[in-house]
């Protein structure tokens, strides 16, 4: 059988972009080389990866005998612009779920232990919460019908956006950042600080937080601390048992 090497190739390019950015425009100044951390985030983008996309498309095949034609011969801009908007919605919806459910955050809060954000923390997600949230977002578009290359377009945008708003760049779009997320927005949403608990769950598009009263815009540039209570120790397989344990619910410090 042939072994799919595109995963690994698709992160050693993006490895290519991000590495050298955050040495160039270090938002902060990184930690020393902690190669569990490293190890452990490695192992969530390709086994946990692989184990995403598995559950996703058996999640999504349900739901493929109820799509529609509803938007596919719509113009390719209008597509992506709507996809935007709807995903864009459909995850702020997701996020906030997973952040107010106990049981939910326990998934999600695998996420949330990176004490140091950087552009491979963008791949330690549960694959539970993954597959949930994907199957969520992508949903409304499946069934609406939209075409593929609008779906593609969105998919790449998000991937490589996703990992920039956690990467260790400082970087910015200026007065556009009212309305784009950004590293600084995302940043806050993993901060330590009571104050920020709760806050920024859009993906890509402020407008949500906005209107729905979640929005955090702080002074500083980046938080002084990034974390959970009680995380998980550094290892991948920990991480996919943690929220199976028998344990009290905890939050965020």
């Amino acid at each position: 059988m042939a072994i799919d090497w595109q995963p690994l190739l698709s992160l050693l390019t993006i490895a290519l972009v991000f590495v050298p950015a955050e040495r160039l425009l270090p938002a902060r100044r990184a930690p020393g080389f902690a190669w569990r951390r490293y190890l452990t985030d490695a192992l969530h983008a390709t086994v946990g990866g692989f184990l995403i996309r598995v559950g996703c498309l058996a999640l999504l095949l349900v739901f493929v005998p109820a799509q529609t034609e509803v938007a596919a011969h719509w113009p390719l801009w209008l597509q992506v612009v709507l996809v935007l908007l709807v995903c864009d919605l459909m995850f702020w919806l997701a996020h906030r779920l997973f952040h107010a459910v106990p049981w939910l955050w326990e998934f999600h809060r695998i996420h949330h232990s990176s004490e140091h954000l950087d552009w491979l923390a963008a791949f330690r997600v549960h694959p539970v919460d993954q597959i949930v949230n994907s199957t969520l977002i992508a949903l409304p578009a499946l069934l609406l019908g939209f075409s593929p290359e609008a779906i593609a377009i969105y998919a790449a945008v998000y991937r490589w956006h996703s990992i920039l708003l956690h990467s260790n760049l400082s970087v910015s779009l200026g007065p556009l950042e009212r309305l784009i997320v950004m590293p600084r927005f995302h940043h806050w949403h993993h901060a330590g600080e009571a104050e920020a608990h709760d806050r920024n769950f859009g993906g890509q598009l402020t407008v949500w937080d906005h209107l729905f009263g979640t929005l955090y815009r702080a002074s500083e540039p980046r938080p002084a601390i990034y974390g959970i209570d009680a995380p998980p120790r550094e290892d991948f397989a920990a991480h996919l048992l943690a929220p199976f344990a028998t344990r009290k619910p905890t939050w965020q410090t």
